[in-house]
């Protein structure tokens, strides 16, 4: 089964947000620095989770989220 959890890398004053993908408890992706905004990032690893998405469509989706969803 794929988990995605959120990961976050601190820039001065400033937190980033991405997404680890996990499969069977190991890290098989890390996509970096997909959004500032804490709370849009829980709510797309909420997404993920809920919906089981294969990690095959994890790039898909983080694009869609920053040309779709971001301004």
């Amino acid at each position: 089964m794929i988990e995605y959890k959120f990961n976050c890398i601190k820039y001065c004053s400033e937190n980033d947000y991405g997404i680890d993908v996990f499969s069977r408890g190991k890290l098989v992706k890390s996509i970096d620095g997909i959004t500032k905004n804490y709370n849009d990032i829980i709510l797309l690893v909420n997404m993920c989770n809920e919906l089981e998405i294969e990690i095959c469509h994890i790039d898909d989706i983080v694009e869609d989220y920053l040309t779709d969803f971001c301004v």
